[in-house]
C-alpha cells in the first residue's frame, strides 16, 4: 500500500519547490506585474533537474519560446499498455495574494499559488514516477507537465501533434481523489450591438445599444429556459454573460455595446451547433429592433466536453484501486473543463482526470492542498501502472 519515497516530507519538500517557482499564465499579465512571475520555462527547468537528480529520463519540448512542455519517462518491464500522465506548469494570476510565491505549510496543508492548481498534481505524479522507475510497471509512462492549460490548452495539443499513441490517460486537476470521467465543454464568444448615437437631450433620435444588449440578453436567458438537455453526472447546460462594455459619454446615447458571453455545453453538444444557435438568435435581435446591428464574432475558445464510459478500462481500472482503499469509486462528473477533454476528442486517449485536493481551492486567494491527500494520489498512481492488464493496447492511430 506505501510506496518507497512517497510520505509527506517528500511532498512538502517537492511541492514547495513548485510553489516557490512562478509559473503565472502570460495571458494574465496586468500593468504593474513582476515580469519575473510569468511563464512555464523556470519551473520545467526545475522539475527537470529533480527528474534528473533521480535518473528518469527528461524531454523539454518548446515550440513556443520560453513556454515549454516538460515531457518525463519510465520504460515498463513487458509490454504492458501505455500510459499517459498530464498535469500543467502554468498557474492564473496572483492578484489580492500576500506573498503568493512563499510555501507556507500550516495544520497539514501546503498554501501557496500553484499548490493545488496544479502543484499538487504534479508532485503526485513526480512522486509516483520515482517510484516506478525504481521498479517499473508492466507498461511505459509518460508524464507530460503541459503549459498554457489554463488559457487556450497549447502545451496539451502540441503534444498530441507528436502522434504517439497511448492506451489510457489520466490529467492531473484537484478532483478529491474522485475518478472523474465527464466535464462540459466551454466555448467563449463576443456580440457586437451597434446602434446609433445622439444627444440624450434627443434620445428619441439615437437608437441606444445598451437598450439592444438588454433585450439580447433577455433572448438568451429566455432560450436557456426552454433548454433541457440534461446529462447523469453533469448539471445542466449554462450561459454567462461575464462582461459587458459601453458609453461614449455621459450625453450620448451608446452606439456600441460588445458582450462577452461562457457556454458550458454537454457532451451531446458541439462548439460548433452552440455558437450557430445563439447566433441566428442574435439576429432575430435585429429584425425585431430598427436601427439595431448585431456583429457576432467567431468564438475565442472552444474547449470540447468529454464522457468517457463507466466500462472503459482506465475508469474500471482506477475503480478497482479506489475500492481497495476505501475511496468512492464510481465515476463522477464536473462543470469544468480540463486539458482531459483534448486527450480525450482529438488524441483519442480514453482518460480520466484525478488529483488531490478541492477544485474549490483553485484560483483562490488562499489557494493550498493537504499534504496527505498528496501522498494519497502519488501511492494511487503507483497502484494505477502496476495494475493495468498486459492485454490492453493502444489504439490504432
Amino acid at each position: 500500500m506505501h510506496s518507497p519515497g512517497i510520505d509527506e516530507a517528500a511532498v512538502v519538500e517537492l511541492l514547495s519547490l513548485i510553489v516557490a517557482t512562478p509559473s503565472v499564465n502570460p495571458a494574465f499579465r496586468t500593468a504593474g506585474d513582476d515580469p519575473a512571475w510569468f511563464g512555464e520555462a523556470r519551473l520545467a527547468a526545475v522539475l527537470a533537474d529533480w527528474l534528473c537528480e533521480h535518473g528518469i529520463a527528461v524531454e523539454i519540448d518548446e515550440q513556443i519560446p520560453g513556454r515549454p512542455n516538460l515531457i518525463a519517462r519510465v520504460k515498463g518491464r513487458s509490454g504492458g499498455p501505455r500510459m499517459m500522465w498530464e498535469g500543467h506548469l502554468d498557474t492564473v494570476q496572483v492578484t489580492g495574494m500576500s506573498d503568493p510565491f512563499v510555501p507556507r505549510l500550516q495544520d497539514g496543508r501546503l498554501y501557496g499559488r500553484g499548490a493545488v492548481d496544479d502543484g499538487g498534481c504534479l508532485a503526485a505524479f513526480l512522486l509516483a514516477l520515482r517510484a516506478l522507475s525504481a521498479d517499473p510497471p508492466p507498461g511505459d509512462v509518460d508524464f507530460v507537465a503541459a503549459m498554457d492549460e489554463e488559457f487556450s490548452f497549447l502545451g496539451v495539443l502540441q503534444h498530441l501533434r507528436r502522434g504517439d499513441a497511448y492506451a489510457l490517460g489520466v490529467a492531473g486537476e484537484p478532483t478529491d481523489l474522485r475518478i472523474v470521467r465527464a466535464c462540459k465543454g466551454t466555448i467563449r464568444w463576443f456580440v457586437e450591438v451597434h446602434g446609433r448615437p445622439a444627444h440624450t437631450a434627443k434620445p428619441h433620435e439615437g437608437v441606444s445599444a445598451i437598450e439592444g444588449a438588454r433585450r439580447l440578453l433577455t433572448i438568451f436567458d429566455d432560450e436557456m429556459a426552454r433548454r433541457r438537455t440534461v446529462h447523469d453526472l453533469l448539471s445542466p447546460a449554462t450561459l454567462t454573460c461575464t462582461g459587458i462594455e459601453s458609453g461614449e459619454g455621459p450625453n450620448t446615447v451608446p452606439s456600441l455595446a460588445r458582450l462577452r458571453f461562457d457556454y458550458r455545453y454537454l457532451p451531446s453538444e458541439t462548439g460548433e451547433a452552440v455558437h450557430s444557435s445563439f447566433k441566428a438568435l442574435a439576429e432575430t435581435l435585429a429584425e425585431a429592433m430598427p436601427g439595431i446591428r448585431l456583429a457576432v464574432l467567431p468564438p475565442f475558445l472552444d474547449s470540447s466536453a468529454m464522457d468517457v464510459p463507466e466500462n472503459s478500462p482506465i475508469v474500471a481500472a482506477m475503480a478497482g484501486v479506489c475500492a481497495a482503499r476505501g475511496l468512492p469509486a464510481t465515476g463522477a462528473g464536473v462543470p469544468y473543463g480540463s486539458d482531459a477533454t483534448k486527450m480525450v476528442n482529438i488524441g483519442g486517449i480514453p482518460t480520466i482526470v484525478f488529483g488531490p485536493g478541492s477544485i474549490d481551492q483553485a484560483h483562490s486567494r488562499d489557494e493550498h492542498v493537504a499534504v496527505a491527500s498528496v501522498v494519497t494520489a502519488a501511492e494511487m498512481l503507483v497502484d494505477l501502472a502496476r495494475s493495468l492488464p498486459r492485454d490492453l493496447r493502444p489504439p490504432v492511430a
